[in-house]
């Protein structure tokens, strides 16, 4: 009866020649080939085989897959490996978990495979299946370990069930101290070995790797350290086999790897994390630095060491911690300003010299230094080691060396937060204590060096009525930059820059520039690479900017973000604290006249009420009705008095609503309404204003009445404008200069029956639309009353 056997490959067409040349070999012999694991465990579904053959690299898995598969389906199954991927891994796998038989394919010579390797499988397939289970299983034994030390470096022992040494191969000596010849009889568990767990601690015999194989029948992976012959401490890592006779163990098959180098690197790996924790409670970048020293000195071996800092002040990298073999090599610890270590910190790459003398640009020509290992760390400085030995560093300095110095780095970098973050508090705090509009702006844009690291800030304030954003207050180094900058104006006729920070502030988002060079909203040659842009809606933009490209990471950001907002709410506060300060000012002057207003209705109506008793008094005694027209004089008096007193009170209350109103169209209207005799009006211009009609009317009518009561009848009053205001003149005899201050005073009058109150009453109205009212002589020598500070007003033609 035919051997059937399935042929698991990777390449179709080796599978195919392979499959030819072993049937040709052994006519009982019939293969079915396959390609890939998944075809190989359907066939196995599909159909009866009496044994697998399989290369280890297959294009969905290896060898060693697809047998795991097999063994829980298939257990007794005879499993072949042939592979042309022979190497220690792949042969001691093989070995410890069970495969039947590990045969690699010879060179690529045609005929020599056929020849050889076609031939042996062929034998190998027949052996497996045919031979009787005891013969075979020794067959297998034999084979197994004479491929192995054909093509397995690393060492390969087998021990008896008595734990003695059957057989070693010659990788033995190298990785147990021992020659090959002389490990004959000899005991795994020798006392001399001293085996010991990695961290120093004796093994119990039971506990050891042999002896758990033996007893439990299965797989062992461990490590421990051994001791030679010679006194050399050694670390292991242990795979272990059994080899099994029907149900019992028969010996112990162990592949050994000398971990010594690996088990050093792993336990200073440890170590320098621990040290990190000391980093990063460090409470000064000083501590970290020295703590950093200490780091690279007691577990990394580098003797000669030093941390130096990036010193403005100093001009270079300043050292700041060094070993103490570094103190008392070096004669004088410089500050490095060129050189190697200054070109690997402008870089922000680590560097390393097996001989620092054939560099390009050495600090020092004469050191004796010859290896180096130079480590940034950030923009904080620099980590480097030397030492008077070429080639002294290996890749495993240089790997640890590494992860050293990105922990200093972090651990600056937690600081360095730590310390803006104070400062940020620091500077909200102060925030909410300013006053004045100027001052809380310059106070966040002169926070920016501190916390952000640049000297370019400024505060860009929206002016709505000329639709610009123009700079309030800003960083020296920001106003050069933009010095051809007045303002940024708004509108399609604006430059790339105007428009972009108009964008910016109308979306309300920040906007973050990385660089400007690759930004598609900013033009050639802007003059900074990187930009923070916050917006602060009715207020303006803030703008932090930096000369470089992406200068400003997350935190800045953060930061940043945090400093506009507290800065809005500063602003809003400040504008409802000074709007409550007008208010409460305005209602104290209020408070005030209403006290000057009782008092004058107080003193000033007394007067005219003695007249009226005076009057009523003669007409009692006399019956004379002349007295009458005494008493009828002081009631007018009396209403006069309590009209103006109220005009006053009422038109000096705030302002509420406001129009646009023309200054000569009032005039006129007032004009019209008073009694004038042969007085002329002349309105020369007009203009157009906010104000309040009513009120502006009253003003008018006080001013008019007032010409023509001291100018006369034919006095020639006249309307115009001011730059920023309004005048109305009269060619009377004017106010005498000595008097001119005290003219809006409430009770002023120069006339005998005037009750003092109608210029009063205009500068209460005056007060009240924010305006300033002033008494000058006008071109005639007249009285010319002048009101300046109306806002933003638009000229108006006039006929009149």
């Amino acid at each position: 009866m035919a051997v059937q056997v399935l042929y698991v490959e990777r390449d179709v067409e080796f599978a195919r020649r392979t499959a030819e040349q072993v049937e040709q070999v052994n006519a009982q012999v019939q293969v079915t080939t396959v390609i890939g694991l998944e075809s190989a465990l359907q066939a196995l579904s599909n159909e009866r085989y009496d044994c697998v053959v399989s290369e280890y690299k297959l294009p969905d898995g290896t060898g060693f897959e697809l047998f795991e598969h097999i063994q829980s389906t298939h257990s007794t199954l005879p499993f072949i490996l042939f592979t042309e991927h022979g190497n220690e891994s792949v042969a001691s796998d093989a070995v410890t978990a069970g495969i039947s038989d590990y045969l690699q394919k010879t060179e690529s010579n045609e005929s020599t495979e056929s020849n050889e390797s076609y031939e042996l499988l062929a034998e190998r397939i027949s052996t497996v299946v045919t031979t009787d289970e005891t013969v075979t299983e020794a067959t297998r034994e034999r084979r197994r370990f004479e491929q192995v030390l054909k093509t397995v470096p690393s060492c390969v022992v087998q021990l008896n069930r008595d734990g003695k040494f059957i057989f070693a191969n010659d990788r033995a000596e190298t990785v147990l101290g021992v020659e090959q010849g002389k490990l004959e009889g000899r005991a795994y568990n020798d006392p001399e070995w001293d085996i010991r767990d990695l961290d120093g601690n004796p093994i119990p015999d039971t506990e050891l790797p042999f002896n758990r194989v033996l007893h439990d029948g299965e797989q062992v992976r461990d490590r421990h350290t051994i001791r030679w012959p010679d006194g050399t401490k050694r670390s292991l890592a242990v795979s272990g086999a059994p080899i099994m006779n029907a149900d019992s163990v028969e010996s112990v098959v162990f592949s050994l790897t000398d971990i010594t180098d690996r088990h050093r690197r792993e336990r200073r790996l440890e170590k320098l994390h621990k040290a990190t924790r000391d980093l990063y409670d460090a409470k000064t970048k000083e501590e970290v630095a020295q703590i950093t020293s200490d780091t690279a000195d007691a577990i990394l071996n580098f003797e000669l060491n030093g941390v130096h800092f990036h010193d403005e002040q100093a001009g270079g990298l300043k050292p700041v911690a060094v070993s103490d073999r570094t103190q008392r090599f070096v004669d004088k610890l410089v500050t490095f300003d060129h050189g190697i270590a200054w070109e690997t910190f402008q870089s922000g790459e680590a560097r390393q010299y097996d001989d620092i003398h054939n560099a390009e640009d050495i600090y020092n020509p004469e050191t004796a230094f010859r290896s180096g290992l130079y480590f940034p760390l950030g923009e904080h400085g620099l980590l480097l080691a030397n030492s008077t030995k070429p080639g002294d560093f290996d890749d495993t300095d240089v790997s640890l060396g590494r992860l050293l110095a990105e922990n200093t780095k972090s651990a600056l970098d937690r600081l360095d937060r730590e310390q803006r973050l104070a400062l940020l508090q620091d500077r909200t705090s102060s925030l909410m204590q300013t006053t004045t509009l100027s001052n809380t702006i310059e106070l966040t844009v002169d926070a920016a060096a501190d916390i952000l690291g640049t000297t370019l800030a400024g505060f860009i304030q929206e002016d709505e009525r000329e639709e610009v954003l123009e700079p309030l207050f800003t960083t020296d180094t920001f106003a050069a930059e933009f010095s051809t900058y007045d303002d940024f104006a708004h509108g399609a006729d604006a430059d790339p820059i105007s428009t972009f920070l108009w964008e910016v502030y109308d979306s309300g988002t920040p906007e973050y520039v990385d660089d400007a060079s690759d930004h598609p909203a900013l033009p050639a040659g802007t003059p900074d690479r990187s930009a923070l842009l916050y917006p602060l809606v009715g207020h303006g933009l803030l703008v932090f900017a930096a000369n470089t490209p992406e200068a400003f990471d997350r935190t800045d950001k953060r930061f940043g973000w945090i400093l506009a907002s507290t800065l809005e709410t500063a602003l809003e506060r400040v504008d409802r604290e000074a709007l409550l300060r007008e208010q409460t000012q305005k209602l104290t002057k209020q408070n005030q006249q209403l006290e000057e207003f009782a008092q004058t209705v107080t003193h000033d109506l007394r007067n005219p009420l003695q007249v009226l008793r005076g009057t009523l008094d003669g007409v009692r005694q006399t019956t004379d009705v002349d007295h009458l027209d005494r008493g009828y004089r002081a009631l007018d008096r009396m209403e006069t008095l309590i009209h103006d007193v109220l005009t006053l009170a009422q038109r000096g209350q705030l302002i509420d609503t406001t129009e646009t109103v023309s200054l000569a169209s009032l005039a006129d209207d007032c004009w019209e309404v008073l009694e004038t005799a042969n007085a002329e009006l002349v309105i020369n211009d007009d203009i157009g204003f906010e104000a309040d009609p009513g009120r502006v009317r009253q003003l008018l009518e006080n001013l008019f009445a007032n010409a023509v009561t001291h100018g006369g009848p034919d006095v020639t009053v006249t309307v115009d404008t001011l730059p920023n205001g309004f005048f109305i003149s009269d060619d009377g005899p004017g106010i005498d200069p000595v008097e001119r201050d005290q003219i809006f005073t409430d009770g002023y009058t120069s006339t005998g029956g005037g009750t003092g109150f109608g210029l009063s009453i205009v500068k209460q109205i005056a007060d009240a639309h924010n305006w300033s009212a002033t008494v000058t002589e006008s071109p005639s020598g007249g009285a010319q009353i002048e009101f300046t500070g109306i806002g933003a007003a638009s000229p108006l033609r006039t006929d009149s």
